[in-house]
């Protein structure tokens, strides 16, 4: 059955590319498009957008409350049940909702599911996005549990957002899906992913080769977030604590090692101790 009108996309914008802004102009003729915008100036979408929803103030506010904005928005859609959140940068075919909220109620008609993400594969590489630490373990179900899932390409449903809540908007960025689905496991919900879609990920601007491991380098501002936000989440009960752990050893060798080996290090570093300072503060 095609339940296209009872699907809601939810893109976050951020100084889009003119490629971006067409993706989400051609999803917005078979779906309702939530956009909302955090650029200083407003984007202008080609062609008709049948079904969007474009929403600017100039200011960023981050990817948590803009997709809380978003998710606020919906109430408006009385025939809305199920939400996919996409990157302005994710590349989709047409079917793509359709089929990842169909995997949702086929998979949560035996599991109390909060969040389904697909199959990530890095987009230089073409390879999956696997944990060094979890192993993934597929079930009879066609279904990969993870402890958390990806905003980008993932789906949920009205019913589990209003029963789990909204995002945590004072993280602004860095590991606010994380979180959600962490507060979703401690409720007694389950995350995973499915093998049967896949989507493409850029994950931070470029890698670093040191000692044989590749190093995932984000902006220097990033790490004002990861820093102060993993010291905001490292004292919440219901955070995993391999996650606190293993975080802490990452974060506490990056502070060392960046400013001396990373391109840019030194910046990044400078945005480390601010947010050690910020993450310290209530």
């Amino acid at each position: 059955m095609d339940n296209r009108n009872q699907i809601s996309i939810i893109v976050v914008l951020y100084q889009p590319s003119p490629d971006d802004l067409n993706t989400i102009a051609r999803l917005s003729n078979l779906y309702h498009v939530i956009a909302i915008d955090n650029s200083a100036k407003e984007n202008v979408f080609p062609g008709p957008q049948e079904l969007l929803h474009y929403y600017f103030d100039g200011i960023n506010k981050g990817i948590a409350d803009a997709q809380n904005i978003g998710i606020g928005h919906l109430s408006d859609m009385k025939d809305i049940t199920h939400v996919v959140f996409l990157d302005q940068d994710s590349r989709v075919s047409d079917d793509y909702p359709l089929a990842i909220a169909h995997e949702f109620d086929r998979i949560a008609q035996s599991k109390k599911l909060s969040v389904l993400g697909p199959s990530v594969k890095n987009a230089e590489t073409g390879e999956d996005y696997k944990s060094v630490i979890h192993k993934d373990h597929l079930t009879d179900m066609d279904f990969i549990p993870r402890r958390e899932v990806i905003s980008s390409g993932s789906c949920t449903t009205i019913d589990c957002l209003k029963d789990i809540g909204l995002n945590d908007a004072r993280l602004f960025i860095d590991y606010v899906d994380f979180e959600w689905c962490w507060r979703a496991n401690s409720k007694g919900y389950v995350c995973g992913i499915t093998p049967n879609l896949h989507i493409s990920h850029h994950v931070g601007q470029k890698t670093f080769s040191l000692l044989g491991y590749i190093i995932i380098i984000s902006s220097p501002g990033r790490y004002f977030y990861q820093f102060r936000n993993y010291l905001w989440l490292v004292r919440r009960k219901y955070v995993p604590l391999q996650w606190k752990i293993a975080m802490g050893i990452k974060y506490a060798a990056r502070f060392i090692y960046f400013p001396l080996c990373i391109p840019s290090g030194v910046a990044c570093w400078k945005n480390m101790l601010k947010g050690i300072r910020a993450g310290f503060k209530r």
